[in-house]
């Protein structure tokens, strides 16, 4: 269903964006060859997303990567021009109508927008320092690594991800907490993604739970990923780490989880000692829930805070809770925008980061 209507949307961004641009530049013609164009593409960019699934060799991996920058290219240059068109009917209903072409200073500004897009994209997660307040005695000082969307495959790559993996074990954690969406479609590159994230180095242990993508694409066989990459799988379960209570959910929205089970898989973890609760929760739900229940921080990813304006504000109409920490009596959530991103390797009033949280505990 989501193929089909991303396959409907391109349509009419390829059709929209082509006949507008050939209308408003001088040089150019809505002939044959562009009307056509908009159903290539859009066969292209369908071929893009099923090969890459199914064949795993260097063509379909270029393929996959040629079908995200074009995808994301195309949604940049569709919302420039649905900017021109706006601006034209602007002038229109004020008497003025705009008598210059515009098609020539949209394909520039496009280019702008779009090599800014890329630049953030391509840049390595910022660290994003934060300090929460801890009640437990023997918590204080204790350095969490938070991953949340990382979507290791497509643009990227192994080599960024070592980096990553670098820049991690330069902070020396105590934990490092993945949120899911880790492996998007590896393919033949999933051992050297494995390897990486295996050196990747946590004084007490690394952790994590899976996210929407790792049921898309079989949860039992990205689970089997986290475990040979050093990651202990926490589905619906807890691990109790000295004075650390790690609370892991499966992803809410994919395995369907109601609030009232919500609430009595955290029961069921914490019920037993006076520990600090740490809750891992692909999705940002159900936070006055966790804060119901005796959770001290709640860490979440999958919004990737819009990834692309103005996705942002539609992203927020769904999930309120969208990017940073977030308080609720003594209960702490953070929202990561995404250690990387999905699909068009873009990010436009948005950013990669890397959360680091750090235990303070209180003097009260």
């Amino acid at each position: 269903m989501f193929l089909i209507f991303l396959l409907i949307t391109v349509l009419l961004m390829s059709y929209v964006s082509i006949a507008w641009t050939c209308l408003n530049t001088p040089f150019l013609s809505f002939n044959l060859t562009a009307k056509i164009a908009p159903a290539l593409l859009t066969l292209f960019l369908l071929a893009a997303f099923i090969i890459p699934h199914q064949v795993y060799n260097n063509f379909s991996y270029a393929l996959q990567v040629a079908g995200h920058i074009l995808l994301g290219l195309l949604f940049l240059y569709f919302l420039t021009v649905m900017a021109a068109m706006a601006l034209q009917l602007l002038f229109k209903l004020t008497g003025h109508p705009l008598k210059i072409p515009l098609g020539v200073f949209v394909m520039i500004i496009a280019f702008i927008i779009s090599a800014k897009g890329a630049y953030n994209a391509f840049k390595q997660p910022a660290i994003v320092n934060i300090t929460v307040n801890t009640d437990v005695p023997g918590t204080d000082g204790i350095k969490i690594v938070h991953l949340s969307d990382t979507h290791f495959g497509g643009t990227v790559t192994p080599s960024r991800v070592a980096k990553l993996t670098k820049q991690i074990n330069e902070l020396e954690p105590d934990f490092i907490f993945f949120t899911g969406d880790i492996f998007e479609y590896a393919g033949r590159y999933a051992p050297l993604f494995i390897e990486n994230v295996k050196n990747m180095h946590a004084k007490l242990g690394k952790y994590g739970v899976p996210g929407n993508h790792e049921y898309y694409s079989g949860v039992n066989a990205n689970m089997d990923m986290y475990r040979a990459a050093g990651i202990i799988p926490l589905q619906n379960k807890t691990a109790y780490v000295g004075k650390i209570n790690i609370v892991g959910v499966n992803d809410i929205v994919t395995s369907g989880i109601k609030p009232h089970y919500f609430e009595q898989i955290i029961r069921n973890g914490t019920v037993f000692n006076s520990n600090y609760n740490i809750l891992l929760s692909h999705t940002p739900l159900y936070f006055e829930e966790a804060a119901n229940n005796k959770i001290g921080l709640m860490l979440s990813g999958h919004t990737h805070n819009g990834q692309i304006w103005p996705f942002k504000y539609l992203t927020a109409l769904k999930f309120p809770y969208i990017n940073g920490l977030y308080t609720k009596d003594k209960t702490n959530l953070y929202v990561s925008s995404g250690t990387f991103y999905w699909g068009p390797p873009f990010r436009l009033g948005t950013m990669n980061e890397l959360p680091v949280i750090t235990l303070k505990e209180d003097q009260q």
